[in-house]
């Protein structure tokens, strides 16, 4: 068997980088439609975690005839709390920052300036990813990121690659070796980083708050 053993960061978002409200000429506030949060996910696994995780998924999509993405808008309430309560069952450490517009103090993303929509990417994807990388003690990582197209700036993502590997690598240790952006859809890992923002955003919300709480507290920290 190979003792080949890899290092994986699975991130995914919930809610858009812009404004909850601008302020129009007489000092009002117009409320844009924005998302009140901002929601990162990261999943950390290593190889061998991530093919048990792709087994158990499959089968829990099986056991409810599931055959779509798994989305946490769209599947059914049952299948969500029994993906949810595998995150427990597997032991997987998830990080997440949560960001509530009402009190961010950063900059958000503008209609128009992909600049800004990159500086509000970067920043709190970096932090997420760096505080989760060293409290895994991971180096040589993967990290897999949902690819968003508002992160582009000049037609490639490699100065979204750098900053990042940037802010985290050292001369003398390589946490992260590669980035790669990805499409949700055929990822599993992926989907499930999904499942954990929108529960923590429901949680938030008060629309289901049940979700955020079968997952244990020890495998789900929150960052600042």
């Amino acid at each position: 068997m190979s003792t080949n053993i890899r290092n994986y960061i699975f991130v995914d978002e919930s809610g858009d980088p812009g404004k909850i409200h601008k302020i129009d000429s007489s000092g009002n506030k117009i409320y844009t439609g924005a998302s009140l949060f901002y929601i990162l996910s990261a999943v950390c696994l290593n190889s061998r975690e991530l093919f048990l995780l792709e087994n158990k998924i499959l089968e829990i999509k099986n056991k409810h005839g599931f055959r779509n993405e798994i989305k946490s808008t769209i599947i059914p309430l049952i299948l969500y709390k029994d993906l949810l309560k595998m995150i427990n069952k597997l032991d997987i450490k998830i990080f997440y920052r949560l960001i509530d517009k009402r009190k961010y103090k950063g900059t958000f993303a503008v209609k128009g300036d992909k600049r800004l929509h990159n500086v509000f990417d970067e920043y709190n994807l970096a932090k997420l990813v760096c505080f989760a990388v060293k409290k895994c003690d991971m180096t040589g990582v993967e990290v897999v990121i949902d690819r968003t197209d508002r992160r582009l700036l000049d037609g490639n993502f490699e100065n979204f690659n750098d900053y990042l590997k940037g802010k985290i690598n050292t001369k003398t240790i390589e946490r992260i070796k590669h980035v790669t952006h990805v499409n949700s859809e055929y990822v599993n890992a992926m989907q499930l980083s999904d499942l954990v923002s929108g529960a923590i955003k429901d949680s938030f919300t008060k629309k289901n708050p049940y979700l955020k709480k079968i997952m244990e507290k020890r495998l789900l920290k929150k960052i600042y």
